[in-house]
């Protein structure tokens, strides 16, 4: 009995805190996606993960916790976009890695999979979505005034989204550096540093026993713009990643 009560509270937690994120997500981009929206919808969903990772952390019993899985994704080809579900999923818990298979046309198609915890893989894929939008929506109000033609208006339009996802992606990875070292000073098992390590060797072994074996490619992107790109990375320094939860924290804060 009280093994299933745990249970629904976890059931009830998780679908809690999903829901709180794709809300605020959901104003952010019915408000305009907004700089300063951005960085508060942002900074609240990265707060709400890990207070529920660092809380799932603390069961014992491994039969209550998500098992590690994945779940394939068909994007598009564009590059940038790549950058920011690459830095994104790591920040958010989980890994990613692309492949790619013929859909029901027989057209080749690319295919980015997340693998982590389903709570974590549906922040993740959501957070993904949010910060391309945000992006879109940028580059959109950036040049919806500017004279040209078609050609010249998509070419600068694509170099800003392109330097916008070099910065934010950037920001992400230094995001992940900052709360999970890669030295953990001894003496200090708890908190997120250790929780980021854990859930990391988890993937790790999860991809082993399926017998995946991941390797490292680097994509450069081709600039067209510089001007345009130049100004994509100034506007995405006011997309907000940032969180003021500290190691420690520990307690479930997801109903108030």
């Amino acid at each position: 009995m009280i093994a299933k009560e745990q249970e629904k509270e976890m059931t009830d937690e998780k679908e809690n805190i999903l829901n709180r994120i794709q809300k605020l997500l959901r104003m952010s981009i019915e408000n305009g996606a907004s700089e300063n929206e951005a960085m508060q919808a942002a900074d609240k969903a990265q707060k709400l993960l890990q207070e529920h990772n660092l809380s799932i952390a603390d069961i014992k019993d491994d039969s209550m916790v998500e098992p590690i899985n994945s779940e394939e994704v068909e994007v598009d080809r564009d590059l940038w976009k790549g950058y920011i579900r690459n830095a994104t999923a790591k920040l958010y818990f989980c890994t990613t890695y692309q492949t790619s298979k013929l859909d029901k046309n027989y057209k080749r198609v690319k295919v980015i999979t997340f693998v982590g915890r389903k709570s974590n893989r549906m922040v993740a894929t959501e957070m993904c979505k949010y910060f391309i939008n945000t992006i879109d929506q940028l580059a959109e109000a950036e040049f919806r005034e500017v004279p040209g033609s078609r050609a010249s208006i998509n070419k600068m339009s694509h170099a800003f989204k392109q330097g916008a996802a070099s910065k934010l992606s950037g920001r992400l990875r230094e995001r992940y550096e900052e709360i999970a070292p890669a030295y953990i000073a001894p003496g200090n098992p708890d908190g997120l540093p250790i929780l980021y390590k854990n859930e990391q060797q988890a993937i790790s072994t999860w991809l082993a026993d399926q017998g995946i074996k991941l390797t490292s490619t680097s994509s450069r992107m081709s600039i067209r713009d510089r001007v345009a790109y130049s100004r994509g990375k100034e506007k995405a320094n006011g997309i907000g990643i940032n969180t003021q939860i500290n190691g420690a924290t520990k307690s479930r804060m997801l109903g108030r």
